[in-house]
């Protein structure tokens, strides 16, 4: 990253006369069932229709249900497919395998899933499942109220429509950070908000699109 390629993206930002800073987002809502099924179910998925739902279902049908131990008696009795609304097998086993690591690391509300996100060396630990990439990582810290970005297609997208390609996730999230940072908006903020104005029908480029991106 260069302070170059931070003031493009500002100016082109700057540039877009349809471009709309969210002042909210998903997420801290004091359940860690609803916050661990939006973390697993949000990658390559259609948020609106068939996340954001599911995510309202549990809250609604398992208000108590909202501590790690708890979820993971429910689904004891139920099973992670019904929790979820979910016919998948991979993402339920996936919800699952994430709640046993919280209850071995001794994670049972939301705020001490964000304490734990803070060291680096618990981020290996949530890598190691399978399916989880460092933008589903991201995007749990952001879901317990981290300031960051999660970078996938989308933010990808937009930063090739800005002229920019950068070589890795770091790389990305850095421009996208900084250039939050230099707007003076919340880096969780600036990251929904280029999400929703490409998910809106924005104009579309691959560019700058590397592999890996997206779990």
């Amino acid at each position: 990253m260069t302070l170059s390629e931070v003031e493009k993206l500002a100016h082109y930002i700057q540039s877009l006369s349809g471009f709309e800073i969210y002042k909210t987002i998903d997420g801290n809502y004091d359940h860690i069932g609803a916050t661990v099924a939006d973390a697993v179910l949000q990658a390559n998925n259609k948020y609106a229709t068939n996340v954001k739902p599911r995510v309202n279902r549990i809250l609604e049908l398992y208000p108590k249900a909202r501590t790690t131990s708890s979820v993971l008696r429910l689904i004891e009795s139920t099973s992670a497919t019904e929790f979820l609304n979910w016919r998948g097998i991979d993402r339920a086993e996936r919800f699952r395998l994430v709640l046993v690591l919280f209850s071995t690391e001794s994670i049972e509300i939301e705020s001490d899933l964000k304490e734990w996100l803070s060291q680096d060396s618990n981020l290996l630990k949530l890598r190691a499942i399978k399916g989880i990439g460092p933008k589903t990582v991201d995007y749990f810290k952001i879901l317990v109220g981290v300031s960051t970005s999660a970078i996938d297609r989308h933010l990808l997208n937009f930063l090739g429509l800005a002229g920019l390609t950068p070589c890795d996730y770091l790389d990305a999230q850095n421009i996208i950070n900084a250039t939050a940072d230099i707007l003076s908006v919340d880096r969780a903020y600036f990251d929904h908000s280029i999400w929703q104005f490409m998910s809106k029908g924005a104009a579309a480029s691959q560019a700058g699109q590397c592999n890996g991106y997206r779990a």
